[in-house]
């Protein structure tokens, strides 16, 4: 065991056995993390913080589903009638299996800090000696559920405070960097919690997470990421071992966006109509679904065996009047079903987590009304409005890097017929296959458009007359072998006429569209199915 004996340094660490020794250690210090606050009260010594418990190190460490439940299950493996010093050594033991990795229990008699129990002597723990100052002291003054990561000079230490007061001050140290689950460390000390006031050890933990989690929903954007932040927070603050998150689609059927406790691939898939099952259910009441037992629910009375237990919570994510989503949790970590209690506590988690998801929702529907105006809905190549503004741009880079622009001009020979025989439908597939073939078939920064009925224009910045023709022998050959699979569209085919122009310099959008409509008007005057290339000169050279 290690106890203290005056140094009169703070920056002196000395071991000791459990007879005081002065076996003099070189200085090492302690640096400390805070994990609640963003500013350090510190003694003075050359402490400095070096990483927050919201951003782990590379070599931070995390939890399995077993050891999560494993930890929770902890309190109720030690014997609370044991004697102090059985009931810690049995405490640390237990942690230390689970965690594979030396954990102790330090606590101050009078003014000195010394380690109360340790489940290995490896690697040792160096405090302050015969209560000399130490940033111990810190953390036992701010009493809470709290995690933080200390540093010596070769070792990392993940500290958990085990005491509600500050007169009484116990602190969990384990050896490594176990920052990323505090939120766990913080439900095993508020079960173990040393000074009585469970309800209000509850409430603080919380807190703690419903801060945690609005300050971590400020700094992430995506809908996958935030569902991915709020699932994470909502299974530390009600522990289970399986969990989901679906989020509702414009059409309103929801799909699963997160998963815990196992891979999302296997339903994300899944498309959940309004009404239907209990996450539809629970969607369209906006009302939460508590059931303690599904043996004893009629019409939920089959117990699948992929789950360990017969309790779940189906809660939705409500703004206003409406339900973004539904959280569900099954297989609670700790003993007995979900309560209202819990209920209470997603509730208090999810109002952030709505005003998440409605921030989310809203970017989409920006960034749909954004490309709407840009995108052809049919062939979902750019419009003309935007093309008439890019070759702007692009003719004025031109001028400035000395380099060209070509332009293809294409258009489907008799597709007025297509549309007359087989249907505005039919026409409109082929629209859609064609603009797909022209996507494939140029450089990933060339610029396809629709740029009106059946006719498409290909933009390609830094385009050559050899290069630029080329390309539209491609798209012609192409086109001219395309063929759908369908039977009553078996005899549709379709051929291009391509007019090829690249701008001389200085050349305005106007002059290089004519260029190129005038090698177009020449393809299809010479027989169609060909591709016109127009000369430096304005005229158009044989096909």
């Amino acid at each position: 065991m290690l106890v203290a004996t005056s140094t009169g340094r703070a920056s002196r660490l000395i071991p000791t056995g459990s007879v005081a020794r002065e076996n003099r250690q070189d200085s090492e210090s302690f640096v400390s993390s805070d994990s609640q606050r963003g500013n350090d009260y510190l003694p003075a010594g050359g402490f400095h913080r070096i990483v927050s418990a919201d951003e782990p190190g590379p070599c931070s460490r995390r939890l399995s589903r077993e050891q999560r439940r494993a930890l929770l299950d902890v309190r109720h493996q030690v014997d609370p009638e044991a004697k102090p010093q059985e009931f810690l050594q049995n405490l640390v033991s237990l942690i230390g299996d689970v965690l594979r990795a030396k954990v102790a229990v330090a606590g101050k008699g009078g003014s000195s800090w010394l380690i109360a129990a340790e489940s290995a002597v490896e690697p040792r723990i160096a405090i302050y000696a015969n209560g000399g100052p130490h940033p111990f002291d810190r953390m036992s003054a701010t009493p809470g559920l709290r995690v933080e990561l200390w540093r010596t000079s070769d070792q990392d230490w993940t500290l958990v405070n085990f005491a509600r007061r500050s007169d009484l001050p116990v602190i969990l140290v384990i050896a490594g960097d176990w920052t990323p689950c505090a939120l766990v460390f913080r439900d095993l000390a508020r079960s173990f919690f040393f000074g009585g006031g469970e309800e209000h050890s509850s409430a603080g933990n919380l807190d703690s997470i419903s801060q945690h989690l609005t300050r971590a929903l400020a700094d992430t954007s995506g809908l996958a990421a935030v569902s991915e932040v709020v699932l994470h927070h909502v299974v530390q603050a009600v522990p289970s071992g399986m969990a989901s998150l679906a989020v509702a689609a414009a059409d309103g059927e929801l799909s699963i966006v997160a998963t815990h406790g196992y891979p999302r691939a296997l339903v994300e898939h899944l498309r959940i109509p309004a009404g239907s099952g209990v996450i539809g259910a629970v969607h369209l009441s906006r009302m939460p679904l508590l059931v303690p037992d599904v043996t004893a629910t009629p019409g939920l009375d089959r117990r699948r065996s992929r789950y360990r237990t017969g309790s779940f919570a189906a809660v939705p994510i409500v703004a206003g009047t409406e339900s973004l989503g539904v959280v569900s949790l099954t297989d609670r970590l700790t003993q007995g079903p979900y309560t209202p209690e819990d209920l209470n506590t997603l509730a208090v988690l999810l109002a952030p987590a709505a005003l998440a998801l409605g921030r989310e929702r809203v970017w989409r529907e920006a960034q749909a009304y954004a490309q709407a105006a840009v995108i052809d809905p049919v062939s979902g190549l750019f419009n003309r409005r935007y093309f008439q503004a890019r070759l702007d741009e692009e003719l004025q880079r031109a001028i400035r890097q000395l380099t060209s622009v070509a332009l293809l001009m294409v258009d489907l020979d008799g597709f007025k017929s297509i549309n007359d025989r087989f249907g505005h439908v039919a026409g409109d597939l082929v629209i859609r296959d064609i603009s797909e073939i022209l996507r494939r078939s140029v450089r990933i920064f060339d610029v396809c458009t629709r740029f009106g009925g059946e006719e498409f224009a290909v933009m390609m910045p830094g385009g050559t007359a050899e290069s630029a023709g080329t390309i539209a022998e491609r798209i012609r050959q192409r086109v001219e072998v395309y063929q759908r699979t369908e039977a009553d569209l078996a005899d549709l085919t379709v051929t291009a006429s391509i007019g090829v122009a690249v701008s001389p310099p200085g050349a305005t959008a106007r002059d290089l569209i004519e260029r190129a409509d005038r090698a177009l008007y020449h393809a299809k005057k010479a027989g169609k199915n060909r591709v016109s290339t127009s000369a430096g000169d304005g005229t158009v050279l044989p096909a």
